[in-house]
């Protein structure tokens, strides 16, 4: 087993990468990897090495066991040759002692005893038996904590058939204890098992890292040392540095190669010292005894197990129909999970059954004339249409699988066929049930063709249209890969097959050369076929002469250019199942070979005079006092008899829990003062984060007693959080700023307003040095795990955007954690800087070194269950803390040289309590030390002499007008840089606009016949639509993103929602003018308009506030919501609606009484209504009309549309009043509705 030790930036996942054979194929790779003596290549199994990476990525609906046990059915288990090897080996006397867990986890996985039985025996070394019924959880959705998330990462590995495993800073978010238990359990199966275990750690602490038996050291791309674990010193001593005594050795090996640390740990005369480089480390390397070592090392392993790797076959690995239904009962699970999401869907296509069903009543309908056939093609257009759009949240729902799916892709552990096959078959009743439905409510309350063969017939149209539909969106979904680039594809594919199905325009009037398009339209398919059933039923054999036509049946189908034979319904119906069959076919090839979006990560290295800077922050700390000057009121939080509930989890009461709370905080009494830095610590699960967001205000759900009170005062939330800071564990930043850009927006809004901004720029500067993001100050803060900053980059950034803030109070959820032992140093001095000039800071922290956890003042230690057992100072050397735990009968005393956070964190474990036989935190409810700070918390629960309460003339630190201008500087920042949304907004906005152009070539200028004018309407029915709904499913995903850091920024009272609100619809309207000019420009002079300045301008502020409606609608479906796929989902219902009631689909005048108020509430029909009466409301020419004889192009405007000059004026202003509405609407849900559960 061996430890890869590094800063970040060293190179180490590159490294890692590279062994296991997952590099990027972009990368230039040279260079041999060599398994037993074999060049790795395209033959060696890939199962036999697994790559684990630092991001946790997981299914946030399915438990950690489901998790698990899922990794553990898709990579097989293993078979009885390694149990029979162990059982040599014991004979020999190799091994003496193995750990009883992984006994029985052997012989478990050994003898075929079940994926389960494996499952829990990982859950329970892996230390997530508590929680091994718990949703994971995400961003949005409360569930594990980060550690255990970490855990589960590693426990869907540790359940595979590898050999070699290549683990990537797994131990971040861990305690010192749990990291220990997970090393010493891997260390065992390395050895017994003869695995090869590369692992690389940050802050490893001593008794985990006399676990591995080799070290490689890496820095800047070079290693520098590579051998035994004991001999690492040895080498460095050679080149005149010593570690210190009570000196972490990992620590040491990282820092002394630091410029900035190497002096300190000189041996020799301080005045010979010379800076040794990572090159001299690396020759020196080189030319020692060392790289011979491991030579040896390696040729050994060739001769004894050269051929092994060439021997393990398939037979090891799980067959093809096991890896289906793996992968089927697990989507069955998501779908159970994602139930609110169909119930939704179901609700939508049930109400808009009920709208259609009485909007075409049967009442209403009769078979006489082609007018009346109109009104009948118009209900089965409305039902093509919508099944298509209830199939469209297949692109939200692919999108969320993709992340997870790559990371087990991958792995080898799910390929996409078998995911695909899944996700298909499960559709297949979803669309059974959601095209029956609508067909049950809709077929007879409307009137079709009474036949029950028809209904069936009618049925089978719908549910090949529901499933073209899902397969079409989920192929979108595939290749698009991220949520902005599929909803583009989506839509785009939505009004292209929309466009040209021949319902918008008939296919007699497509240019001859645009006719292909016609028939490559799924849409084309459906409403032939629909539409064949229909009206070859005898009640449509009225004699009607129309050319061939010689019934009303033949003569609208004539009339809309449709196919007139029976044969093709059928083969439409094959079509439409052959689209379906394709487009699945091609999303699994998408899934197969196309890869996750390109990752790229910052590897900024510092520059000299970086160094030196960070050498003298080290040695002196910082040498400006500009925080001291920085106004602020030292304050304490004291907090009495604290408890916190929370529902009881269905996973666990489903389980047999009988109460209906689950407790998470019991009777936590404490103090934090100013000046005072103190550490809140207690192994994995014991509540620290949860005490932290009670005390900040940061819990969105559960039950809260006891009492909190800041400086005597009880605390108000709207005043605590001017004065507060927080780091969370999650580090959330919007993604499209730059570092800088993120820590002055920070800076702008929590800083009091007569701090000048010369000095609020020295402050951000300094702050920067501080934490080393100087060097970052422009690079892009990205997305997590896919661009810009890394794990611990983001980790800084989150660090600084509350320093900037200068607080009083500051909370610090695992601060140290995804960072090397220099750049924590850098943050730990950093915080003792900010607690010296008088603030008040607490930090959870796992796996401080000696040296960090001695920075503290004091400890307040928690165990399982959410109980205190210790709270008092730490003392020179952490004397106090092991002198009260010593003193505790059966308690190992702490060995020499030993952490002392390791130590404590080991004997707090709930298996050292219940075998020594006590309990902490009833000893310490007993104890001295629990009177004294019962005293202390009765001192300060008293508002000192000549104080007053924290109080605020205004609501924010900056008025109104600065929140708003910092908003909208922020957004202007975010859209500029956000170079997908915009792309994706102007290409497709052009491509939209050259396909209306050229399928509606010149038909404004030649009006003839009735046809000509409803094909005016389809391009004005278009424009008004579809272009508007293009952009509000664009935007709702970049929406979404930041909705997650409005929560947060809200919470820390950085603005008022309302400038929020303003910002994001301000900036929305520059891109929003473009995008309307491009199309104008392009549509207007191509579809034959009258090229007049006052009709190009009605033209054009139509679509303007067209756009605008549709954007505003976008935002606030978002707010409304608590995901993107119910949003999506709301949005195509309200877009629907408009869509039925614009016009285009039925006649104002020929909608039912009872629901034409809808058309007058529905933006889209007063856009419909404004741009065709401001286009053709002068037109004279006299067309043709089937049935009623020759008309002018105004009397069939009012005849038929209603088009009157009395309500145009109207028409623009109830445009005005739906904007103001659902700007108001959007300012609403994000002031007062919270979806995310914490």
């Amino acid at each position: 087993m061996t430890l890869l030790l590094g800063a970040p930036g060293s190179g180490k996942t590159t490294l890692l990468k590279a062994l296991a054979g997952k590099l990027d194929s972009s990368l230039k790779f040279k260079g041999k990897v060599m398994y037993n003596g074999e060049e790795m290549n395209h033959s060696t199994p890939q199962y036999l090495r697994a790559y684990v990476s630092q991001y946790d990525l997981h299914h946030a609906e399915m438990t950690v066991r489901e998790t698990i046990n899922f990794s553990s059915k898709m990579f097989g288990t293993n078979n009885e040759f390694e149990m029979l090897g162990e059982a040599i080996r014991r004979k020999k006397g190799v091994i003496n002692k193995v750990d009883q867990d992984l006994d029985s986890f052997i012989k478990a996985t050994t003898f075929g005893e079940g994926s389960n039985l494996t499952t829990n025996y990982i859950i329970k070394i892996l230390g997530l038996s508590e929680c091994a019924d718990t949703l994971v959880g995400d961003e949005m959705r409360r569930g594990i904590s980060g550690g255990q998330k970490k855990r589960a990462t590693i426990g869907e590995m540790l359940v595979g058939l590898a050999r070699c495993f290549f683990m990537d800073d797994i131990s971040t978010g861990l305690d010192s204890s749990t990291t220990f238990e997970i090393m010493k359990f891997l260390q065992q199966m390395a050895h017994l098992m003869d695995l090869t275990m590369v692992i690389s750690l940050l802050q490893p602490p001593p008794e985990t890292l006399e676990l591995f038996d080799d070290i490689i050291l890496l820095c800047e791309g070079q290693i520098v040392y590579h051998g035994p674990r004991e001999n690492a010193t040895d080498f460095f001593e050679s080149m005149g540095f010593k570690c210190p005594d009570r000196k972490n050795v990992a620590d040491f090996l990282q820092e002394v190669t630091s410029k900035m640390d190497q002096k300190q740990y000189w041996a020799g005369d301080q005045n010979k010292y010379q800076y040794h480089t990572i090159e001299n480390f690396a020759q020196s390397f080189r030319t020692s005894y060392l790289p011979l070592l491991v030579e040896d090392k390696q040729c050994s392993s060739n001769n004894t197990g050269k051929k092994k790797v060439v021997k393990v076959n398939a037979s090891r690995r799980i067959s093809r129909w096991n890896i289906f239904k793996a992968c089927f009962s697990r989507e069955v699970l998501l779908l159970k999970r994602n139930s609110p999401v169909h119930i939704f869907k179901t609700i939508q296509i049930t109400v808009m059954a009920l709208v259609i069903s009485t909007l075409f009543l049967r009442t209403k309908m009769s078979h006489d004339s082609v007018l009346d056939a109109n009104k009948y093609m118009g209900a089965l257009f409305m039902a093509v249409v919508i099944v298509n759009f209830n199939g469209m949240t297949e692109i939200a729902m692919t999108i969320k699988r993709l992340p997870t799916f790559y990371k087990q892709r991958e792995l080898l552990a799910l390929p996409g066929w078998a995911l695909l096959c899944s996700v298909y078959l499960i559709s297949i009743p979803i669309s059974l049930l959601e095209t029956g439905l609508w067909t049950c409510l809709t077929y007879y309350v409307i009137g079709y063709a009474p036949s029950i063969i028809r209904f069936f017939q009618h049925f089978l149209v719908l549910f090949s249209m529901h499933q073209m539909s899902m397969g079409l969106y989920r192929f979108l979904a595939a290749i698009g890969r991220t949520q902005v680039m599929a909803n583009m594809l989506g839509t785009a594919a939505l009004i292209a097959i929309y466009i040209l199905g021949g319902f918008v325009i008939s296919k007699d009037d497509l240019q001859p050369w645009l006719r292909w398009g016609y028939w490559t339209s799924p849409f084309t398919y459906a409403q032939n076929a629909i539409a064949l059933n229909e009206f070859h039923d005898k009640r449509w054999a009225t004699e009607f002469y129309y050319n061939n036509a010689n019934t009303v049946g033949e003569a609208i189908l004539m009339i809309r250019g449709l196919l007139t034979e029976w044969h093709w319904y059928w083969i439409c119906v094959a079509i439409l199942f052959g689209y379906s069959l394709v487009f699945n076919i091609f999303s699994i090839f998408a899934l197969e070979f196309m890869n996750s979006p390109h990752k790229h990560q910052l590897n900024i290295k510092t520059t000299k005079a970086n160094f030196v800077n960070h050498r003298q922050m080290a040695e002196n700390g910082n040498s400006s006092n500009d925080q001291a000057i920085l106004p602020f009121r030292p304050l304490s939080l004291v907090f009495d008899h604290i408890h916190y509930f929370v529902d009881m989890p269905k996973e666990i009461a489903n389980n047999g829990a009988t109460e209906k709370k689950l407790q998470l905080l019991q009777d936590v009494s404490g103090a934090f003062r100013p000046g005072v830095l103190t550490a809140l610590m207690g192994i994995t699960g014991a509540g620290k984060t949860t005490l932290l967001d009670v005390l900040a205000g940061r819990k969105t759900g559960g039950y809260i007693e006891g009492t909190i009170k800041i400086a005597g005062y009880p605390k108000k939330q709207e005043t605590f959080s001017r004065i507060s800071g927080y780091c969370e564990q999650s580090d959330i930043h919007s993604p499209n700023l730059t570092v800088h850009e993120s820590l002055k927006f920070s800076a702008w809004l929590r800083l009091p307003s007569n701090v000048k901004p010369h000095q609020r720029d020295m402050f951000i500067e300094e702050v920067m040095s501080l934490v080393e993001l100087t060097d970052l100050k422009n690079a892009m803060v990205g997305i997590p795990g896919a661009t810009g900053l890394s794990a611990e980059q983001r980790k800084r950034l989150t660090i600084a955007v509350e320093l900037v803030a200068s607080p009083s109070i500051i909370f610090m959820d695992e601060p140290t954690t995804g960072l090397d032992a220099r750049a924590a140093a850098i943050v730990m001095r950093t915080v003792r800087k900010t607690v010296d000039t008088g603030r008040t800071v607490v930090c959870t922290i796992h796996q401080p070194s000696i040296e960090i956890f001695e920075s503290f003042d004091e400890l307040l230690l928690m165990k399982r269950g959410g109980q205190l057992i210790y709270s008092g100072s730490l003392g020179p050397l952490s004397s106090n803390m092991i002198k009260y735990f010593e003193a505790i009968p059966g308690v190992p005393k702490i060995n020499k040289g030993q952490n002392p956070a390791a130590w404590v964190l080991d004997i707090s474990s709930h298996i050292t309590e219940y075998e020594i036989g006590v309990d902490y935190a009833e000893i310490y409810r007993n104890s001295s030390l629990y009177r004294e700070n019962r005293l202390l918390i009765d001192e300060l629960e008293q508002p000192e002499p000549n104080t007053d309460d924290l109080h605020f003339p205004q609501g924010y630190w900056q008025n109104f007008t600065t929140q708003c201008a910092a908003c909208l500087w922020k957004q202007n920042c975010a859209y500029w840089k956000n170079s997908e949304h915009n792309v994706v907004r102007f290409i497709n906005t052009f491509a939209v606009s050259i396909m209306f152009g050229v399928v509606f070539w010149k038909i404004g200028s030649n009006i003839k016949v009735e046809q000509d004018v409803f094909n005016i309407l389809g391009i004005v029915y278009g424009s008004a639509l579809f272009l508007g709904f293009m952009n509000c499913s664009i935007l709702q995903p970049v929406v979404a993103m930041e909705r997650v850091v409005l929560y947060r920024e809200k919470a820390a009272g950085m603005y008022s929602t309302m400038a929020y609100a303003i910002a994001q619809v301000a900036v929305e309207l520059p891109y929003m003018l473009v995008q309307v000019l491009i199309f104008s420009s392009i549509v207007y002079p191509m579809i034959g308009f009258q090229l007049s300045a006052a009709k190009f301008f009605w033209f054009f502020l139509y679509l303007v506030m067209s756009f605008m409606y549709y954007t505003l609608y976008g935002m606030m479906t978002v707010a409304l919501t608590p995901n993107i796929e119910i949003a999506m989902g709301l949005s195509f219902l309200i877009f629907i609606f408009w869509n039925v009631f614009s016009g285009f689909i039925i006649a104002r005048e020929l909608m039912p009484v009872w629901w034409r108020w809808v058309y007058w509430a529905d933006p889209a029909a007063w856009t419909v209504y404004g741009l065709m009466f401001s286009q053709l409301a002068d037109r004279t020419e006299q067309i043709l009309v089937p049935g009623l004889g020759v008309q002018t192009v105004r009397e069939f405007l009012e005849g038929y549309l209603g088009l009157q000059d009395r309500y145009f004026e109207l028409v623009t202003c109830l445009h005005l009043a739906i904007i103001g509405l659902f700007a108001f609407l959007f300012f609403l849900a994000i002031k007062h509705l919270n979806f995310q559960r914490r």
